[in-house]
């Protein structure tokens, strides 16, 4: 099955812009490098905070878990915090299984996530 890469910017609660990948169809061996060179930019980019939504992955080889695993440590290592988000049932248990969520944040859905920014701005502020 192929890859679709679609990156595009949004703003988060409270203004915050981010980065918010949408990865669909397969991600493996054959197009993990597809992935790599369509993330290129992303990494290289300015944004401190990129949502990778794997809404419509619907597989994940341990090559595709090498490329998230590599956009997470190649933002960490800039200061940008990277969060996945609406992971199909079959991929949150390769992530279980191989363990690779350890240092990756990952949410439910948008939803979950927005309102997880949104009550640590708040803490943040003083007003929740």
């Amino acid at each position: 099955m192929p890859l679709s890469v679609q990156v595009s910017e949004r703003q988060k609660p409270d203004g915050l812009p981010a980065t918010v990948i949408k990865l669909e169809g397969s991600l493996d061996s054959t197009t993990s490098p597809q992935a790599n060179q369509q993330l290129a930019p992303t990494l290289a980019g300015g944004s401190n905070f990129v949502e990778i939504d794997l809404a419509g992955l619907t597989w994940i080889s341990s090559a595709g878990l090498g490329v998230l695993i590599h956009v997470s440590k190649t933002l960490a290592a800039r200061g940008a915090q990277c969060f996945i988000t609406n992971a199909q049932p079959q991929i949150q248990k390769v992530f279980e299984i191989v363990q690779a969520a350890k240092g990756m944040s990952l949410f439910s859905s948008t939803k979950e996530l927005d309102d997880y920014l949104e009550a640590i701005q708040r803490k943040m502020t003083g007003e929740g």
